[in-house]
């Protein structure tokens, strides 16, 4: 990347929104993203055109008045709001994003990556500006930061995914960030009007069975990675093939021999103790396996940002160390599966190792159309009064409110997960990690 290209890409530009554009964009959203073309979604063959099917294929939304009532509460408290939803899934978020906008705060700001704002040109850019998105440049907040506080200090609320990057994970709320901690407690120093961080939790279920839809696409991983399709074998088997092939291949691009008489999750560790060994130039680390290889990461990183020069396969064991991280046994020890684990598990696998093969992959990677229509259930978790907790805990840090944050995240899932369960028995499968 040039120099100029370089910079463009990671020089902050304040957002100029445009209330006519959003306006506009919501209709296209609620059609093109979210629902569809009711009537004609479900018509076989049909529903495979972006404008019949919505690409995000949300049939309804689900939030309850309570959910509905607490939300509105928060907003019109005349206070400083920052939303902080979890982060399941790739695109789709984005347009509950907005539409959740559209129907509390249409002038919403959120934040995004900089590779999104900026890194569409100078007209892509200035189009993202005018919906109000906020520009997240590594190692360089500040201004993000900035214009973060002065907007929910005029009123308008802030939103960020603190997990910051898709993990594919529904159940689980992954190590959140802290910018939404930072701007809280910086606009509780800088005004005196109330803050809140306000905590979102959706979860996206599939509206009817679609076990032969994922073995559809399950035989069509198989066939870019040219494994032998086994349309015999159960959804869990046949995933738990899948994965252990990958990792088998990620072995031997590593130059590393795969241990194939190791369960999945020990075969990975062994994947795990290699790369840390093979990188060590960069520093040895005391803790779990998953520890360590967050310290190399964070070491790797500081080493570029001191000029050091990082030769590609460095880059490419880097790059592992992160999909490792990514597919934490701690996140996969229920011992009962849903479709929605299976749907999910196969989406991170064509994200992480398909994305660049082939021009439906690449599109893929940015707009992950699901294999059927899906309700979204939302629900909104108490907010945290910012001014409340300061008055309790006079010296609350970042690092404790982002904890208690997750926490609320995580709880209010879990209950989410319950309600849905009892509700409606779900089919069940084994875990294809564990067999």
């Amino acid at each position: 990347m040039s120099a100029p290209a370089k910079r463009f890409l990671t020089t902050f530009v304040a957002p100029k929104p445009n209330k006519t554009l959003i306006q506009a964009m919501t209709r296209i959203n609620r059609w093109l993203n979210l629902y569809g073309t009711p009537g004609l979604r479900d018509v076989p063959y049909l529903n495979r055109l972006p404008l019949v099917r919505g690409l995000c294929d949300i049939r309804h939304i689900d939030l309850p008045a309570a959910d509905d009532a607490r939300l509105k509460a928060t907003l019109a408290a005349d206070g400083m709001v920052f939303i902080t939803p979890n982060h399941p899934e790739f695109f789709t978020d984005w347009m509950l994003d907005k539409e959740l906008a559209a129907r509390y705060a249409p002038m919403m700001a959120n934040w995004a990556t900089h590779d999104i704002v900026n890194g569409m040109g100078r007209w892509g850019q200035k189009f993202w500006l005018a919906n109000n998105l906020v520009a997240q440049v590594p190692g360089d907040t500040e201004q993000a930061l900035a214009y973060s506080i002065d907007t929910a200090a005029a009123g308008t609320p802030v939103l960020l995914h603190p997990e910051g990057s898709v993990h594919w994970q529904g159940d689980h709320i992954n190590t959140l960030f802290q910018g939404a901690a930072k701007m809280a407690l910086q606009a509780a120093a800088q005004s005196s009007k109330p803050v809140f961080i306000q905590p979102l939790i959706w979860k996206l279920k599939f509206i009817r069975n679609e076990e032969s839809a994922l073995h559809a696409e399950m035989a069509q991983v198989e066939r870019q990675l040219q494994i032998e399709a086994k349309p015999f074998l159960n959804l869990p088997l046949r995933l738990a093939r899948l994965y252990r092939h990958v990792l088998w291949l990620r072995f031997q691009n590593m130059g590393f021999a795969p241990p194939r008489h190791l369960s999945f999750f020990a075969a990975q560790d062994v994947l795990l103790e290699k790369l840390l060994l093979s990188l060590n130039e960069f520093g040895t680390f005391s803790g779990s396996l998953n520890e360590q290889a967050k310290q190399m990461l964070g070491a790797i990183r500081q080493a570029e940002k001191s000029g050091q020069s990082i030769d590609r396969m460095t880059r490419r064991r880097r790059s592992e160390l992160a999909f490792i991280l990514r597919n934490p046994q701690e996140v996969y020890h229920q011992p009962r599966w849903q479709q929605e684990h299976i749907a999910e598990c196969l989406k991170r696998l064509r994200c992480d190792h398909l994305a660049w093969g082939g021009l439906g992959n690449k599109i893929h990677r940015f707009v992950p159309r699901p294999v059927g229509g899906r309700n979204a259930h939302i629900r909104v978790a108490e907010p945290l009064n910012i001014r409340a907790l300061l008055a309790e805990q006079p010296d609350l840090d970042a690092a404790a409110l982002t904890a208690l944050l997750q926490q609320q995240m995580q709880q209010t899932l879990d209950q989410l997960n319950v309600e849905l369960n009892t509700a409606r028995s779900p089919q069940e499968y084994a875990n294809p990690f564990v067999l």
